[in-house]
């Protein structure tokens, strides 16, 4: 960080994807907006990426991580908060490069859906995956996150989609084997340090990107998405652990844990490729 290291709690800023209606306080998302003006905007997230109607840009460079391969002796915290599964992540870790400016990372989590369907926050020509990791970045131009969160590209968040493949997902293992430690809402536990960038597809220079929100209220419009094209395969039985031991709000299964697409409102979705 360029002017000074902000210690960051996973309380710190709204989660960037939020519950599915029943699933939380915020049962009713029609009402957001009557409470947090910024839900009703017009550049809300998550959307379905209509790949007919994208542009090529050639400005779009491949997206390149600095500092991901963590020694197993620091120690991430991982908690249940109700509506997802949050593992803080050192500001250490870093966009290099793939934006106009580095942004430092906050945390991490995951969006899935339940046995009966799947469960990621955006949607490419209206197919939905089984689930969505997203790592929650802030420009270090600010003071605090809490502060880059309430301007223009104050977050980016790198997205990508979780698909059923044919075996376990071996980088996914530290954090999904904690998952029933953290079952009930508000616990935590620690995780060893590894290698985050792991989780993230092996190819980072096929992308789309375009500007939106937070997907829970504040729904503050300052996130510059990054929504990789190439899926992350974990096993069957990796899925079904997201999908079938965390607890929510009200000791219910926690499943369904996204917000329905959002309308364009004439944005633009630039692509890498």
């Amino acid at each position: 960080m360029a002017a000074c290291v902000v210690s960051l709690q996973a309380s710190d800023i709204p989660i960037v994807g939020g519950p599915h209606a029943g699933t939380s306080p915020h049962a009713d998302v029609a009402q957001w907006a009557s409470m947090f003006p910024d839900c009703g905007g017009q550049m809300q997230s998550p959307i379905n990426i209509d790949t007919s109607s994208t542009s090529v840009s050639l400005e779009l460079q491949p997206v390149e991580l600095a500092g991901y391969r963590l020694d197993p002796r620091e120690q991430l915290r991982l908690e249940n908060n109700g509506h997802t599964v949050v593992l803080e992540l050192p500001s250490s870790l870093t966009i290099a490069s793939g934006y106009p400016q580095e942004y430092r990372a906050s945390q991490l989590h995951l969006h899935w859906g339940s046995p009966e369907g799947p469960g990621s926050e955006h949607t490419v020509d209206g197919r939905r995956y089984d689930g969505e990791l997203h790592v929650v970045y802030y420009n270090p131009s600010y003071q605090s996150i809490k502060e880059a969160m309430r301007q223009p590209g104050g977050l980016a968040v790198l997205a990508a989609f979780l698909q059923v493949g044919p075996e376990d997902n071996e980088h996914y293992q530290p954090l999904l084997e904690q998952l029933p430690e953290v079952q009930e809402k508000g616990k935590k536990t620690t995780v060893d340090g590894f290698d985050i960038k792991g989780l993230l597809p092996t190819s980072l220079s096929r992308y789309y990107r375009y500007s939106g929100s937070l997907t829970t209220p504040p729904c503050y419009q300052t996130v510059n998405w990054t929504v990789f094209n190439q899926t992350v395969l974990l096993s069957q039985k990796q899925i079904s652990l997201l999908e079938t031991t965390l607890q929510g709000d009200h000791e219910e299964l926690l499943q369904n844990n996204f917000r329905p697409t959002q309308s364009l409102h004439g944005r633009k979705v630039l692509a890498s490729f």
